[in-house]
């Protein structure tokens, strides 16, 4: 069984699914490298659904049970090779590998063009620059995003920093008050450790900011989101233009700040300038 014909069972309409079971799918479709770690007494309370509910799903799948659905699963991954690329085969060579990744990448920048706001941008910065400190949580593929963005919001004199570890997001968000920034970055907007940790910055009144799509569980809380759309589908292919748009999106964001921020960003920058010669050699 080849990796797009589980996920694509999963994510389709070929079973007639309960919505308990749908909860399960949704949560093995959005990370299915995390889930082949999960205990099904894990996946079960992600999901809210009992363990039977699981072991339903794994049998309408042709599995024996959980053990079998894991074990199936982490052979695709690991065998997978058009996991990478939507529409790329094991045969192609290297002339056509170059065309469809730039191809993939220019229509996805041509997406994020039509379909992100300007006013949202300009929102989302008005939030950032009136901040007391700025928080940006990632997981999985999203994790670079958020560490590149606080390498790039740090030098704005704005206390910043990056949480990748779900743990450490759940007791930041505890912490964060109504004048505290978290911009949360997640393409599907469905993986549930985001999409908990946007509840508790949310409940503690935190200024809530999505990288993500709208109308996404996630982009259900927060205050302002800013759109990100692309043709690639990650259910069923290991993200790649989706990591590139969150990157557009963090520079654009980042300008837009510093902009608003004038003066004190150029001092900074100068500064930090001046200070990064004494670590380059020269010519």
């Amino acid at each position: 069984m080849s990796v797009n014909t589980l996920l694509e069972k999963l994510s389709g309409e070929e079973f007639n699914l309960s919505k308990s079971e749908q909860k399960v799918a949704s949560i093995i479709a959005s990370q299915p490298s995390a889930v082949i770690h999960f205990s099904i007494a894990k996946l079960a309370r992600l999901a809210e659904v009992s363990e039977p509910t699981v072991s339903r799903l794994c049998l309408k799948l042709e599995c024996d049970g959980y053990t079998d659905f894991k074990l199936k699963l982490a052979q695709e991954i690991s065998s997978a090779g058009h996991l990478y690329v939507e529409h790329m085969s094991t045969s192609e060579d290297t002339q056509t590998v170059i065309n469809k990744i730039l191809s993939s990448i220019e229509n996805s920048m041509h997406s994020m063009h039509r379909s992100i706001s300007p006013n949202a941008i300009d929102s989302a910065t008005n939030l950032l620059t009136s901040s007391r400190s700025i928080n940006f949580f990632g997981v999985g593929a999203s994790g670079p995003v958020a560490l590149d963005a606080q390498h790039k919001f740090f030098r704005f004199g704005i206390p910043v920093v990056a949480q990748t570890d779900y743990i450490n997001q759940r007791m930041m968000c505890s912490m964060l008050g109504p004048e505290d920034a978290a911009v949360f970055i997640s393409y599907t907007g469905r993986t549930t450790a985001i999409v908990e940790s946007a509840i508790l910055a949310e409940a503690q009144g935190a200024r809530t900011i999505g990288l993500t799509r709208l109308r996404s569980p996630l982009a259900k809380h927060c205050r302002e989101v800013l759109n990100a759309v692309s043709s690639e589908d990650t259910d069923l292919y290991t993200p790649m233009t989706s990591r590139i748009i969150h990157l557009a999106l963090i520079d654009i964001l980042a300008t837009s700040v510093a902009l608003n921020l004038g003066a004190q960003v150029e001092k900074n920058i100068r500064a930090i300038k001046i200070n990064l010669r004494a670590t380059r050699q020269e010519n």
